[in-house]
């Protein structure tokens, strides 16, 4: 297993990047964040980009932070809640391999106005764009797993990272556009739904384990 041979940091720290680059799809709000901001001077747009990026960092660092507290309010035993964490990202998954739902971006973009929000950069960018269920049920089904301050820092600086490369692929979105082929987009949200499914069968796996720990001899 990689956390035998990465060590339990460096495995949390792979799964949270793999998981939130996946779940955010930064190529993906690409085309929202380029209707939305369409028309606007330059530097408007990049100051858009980075206050959605820092307005989903802390939602998610709320949650990354408080999410135990959450699960123990409420009761809800921790191989639960990472059972149903895990087939929600399944449902999400899903709908990225078909183009549908919230990830078909493309096709949906063309609807969003600015002038239908208040500040764009809190909605519908930051939420729930980059910051919206599928991210936030990831950080608590993350969170979840933790033991450490440690731990927690680290799906901390996952967020981080991703939210960083969001950033980037804003600033830069018509060149990444002119690089890369709608097509290819499209090609590579499919194939990052593919590893979410694969993750989110990984979570439900080890909540059935911690669940049924017969089923671990």
């Amino acid at each position: 297993m990689i956390q035998d041979f990465l060590g339990p940091i460096w495995s949390l720290f792979i799964t949270s990047l793999v998981s939130f680059f996946v779940i955010i799809d930064p190529t993906g709000n690409i085309f929202a964040y380029l209707s939305l901001v369409s028309g606007s001077p330059a530097a408007a747009a990049r100051k858009v980009a980075g206050r959605a990026c820092f307005y989903s960092f802390i939602v998610l660092a709320v949650f990354v932070l408080v999410g135990r507290f959450i699960i123990d309010f409420f009761g809800i035993s921790l191989a639960a809640f990472q059972i149903a964490g895990g087939l929600i990202l399944f449902r999400i998954s899903f709908d990225m391999l078909h183009g549908r739902g919230h990830f078909n971006r493309l096709d949906t973009a063309t609807s969003l106005k600015a002038e239908e929000y208040g500040d764009i950069a809190l909605a519908p960018l930051a939420v729930p764009l980059l910051a919206g269920p599928g991210s936030i049920t990831t950080a608590l089904v993350l969170t979840s797993r933790t033991q450490t301050l440690a731990e927690t820092l680290t799906i901390l600086l996952a967020v981080a990272i991703i939210l960083l490369i969001s950033y980037l692929c804003f600033r830069y979105a018509n060149r990444i556009l002119a690089l890369i082929k709608e097509s290819s987009l499209r090609l590579l949200t499919r194939i990052m739904g593919l590893i979410l499914t694969a993750l989110a069968v990984e979570f439900v796996i080890q909540g059935i384990r911690a669940a049924f720990p017969l089923l671990r001899q």
